[in-house]
């Protein structure tokens, strides 16, 4: 899936991505608090409406760090996406029959069209001669397999991402403390507090930006479940 940037409070070099560790770079015009802006607002004004906006926000909930407004579902079940018969009896012949894996290989990516997995499929079953149900049951199983750790790494990235941006929240919501202390404080030195007021307004825009981003990331465990649906039962129907 596409990636969204780590962040910190301020810029930093990256590694490399890894699976479910949700990347994206911020524009060079970051630095410029740019968000939901009006003439006059303050700093505090701003903060107030972008910790407490509802829009994008996780409902309430056990996990304290998943992010999405979708409910949390580690795992699935292949009860869920698959009512024919059970393919874990075919488990010991899989090893007689590479084909399978490298069909999986091929159908499971979400970049292939899910009409061309589908074909694929249907090849596969019209091939497979007396060994049909044999063969389709290991092609499931291995779908599913392939497909729920998938999702199931994207679900870990999530996490991942709500705990940061918990942590992001609460380091706001201390540096703006701060700036209205300082602001408070009539000896407070200039260069010092317009230091602290950049900071704030950077860290708001990471925490923004990082908040618009799971619009997107939140939505791919639901892809991953239904592109599996799909295919599990186009090999349903390709049994009959």
């Amino acid at each position: 899936m596409r990636a969204l940037s780590h962040y910190a409070a301020r810029p930093h070099r990256h590694g490399r991505a890894r699976p479910g560790n949700f990347r994206r770079s911020l524009p060079a015009s970051a630095k410029t608090w740019m968000v939901g802006t009006l003439p006059g607002m303050t700093v505090g004004t701003m903060l107030t409406l972008l910790l407490c906006a509802p829009a994008g926000a996780a409902p309430p909930s056990r996990d304290p760090d998943w992010p999405c407004q979708q409910i949390k579902v580690p795992q699935l079940s292949l009860a869920s996406v698959w009512s024919g018969p059970s393919p874990e009896a075919q488990q010991d012949d899989r090893g007689q029959a590479p084909r399978v894996d490298e069909l999986v290989n091929e159908i499971a990516p979400r970049r292939v069209p899910v009409e061309q997995a589908q074909e694929k499929i249907r090849a596969f079953a019209a091939q497979a001669g007396d060994q049909r149900q044999a063969r389709l049951l290991d092609l499931v199983n291995g779908l599913f397999k392939t497909l729920n750790e998938e999702r199931s790494t994207v679900i870990s990235g999530l996490d991942r991402f709500g705990a940061r941006q918990r942590e992001l929240a609460t380091e706001l919501r201390a540096d703006n403390e701060k700036l209205r202390a300082m602001q408070a404080d009539a000896s407070s030195d200039a260069g010092d507090l317009n230091q602290l007021t950049q900071r704030v307004q950077w860290e708001a825009q990471v925490f923004q930006d990082r908040r618009q981003a799971l619009s997107y990331a939140c939505e791919v465990p639901a892809k991953i479940e239904q592109r599996l649906f799909t295919l599990a039962r186009t090999i349903q129907d390709a049994l009959q």
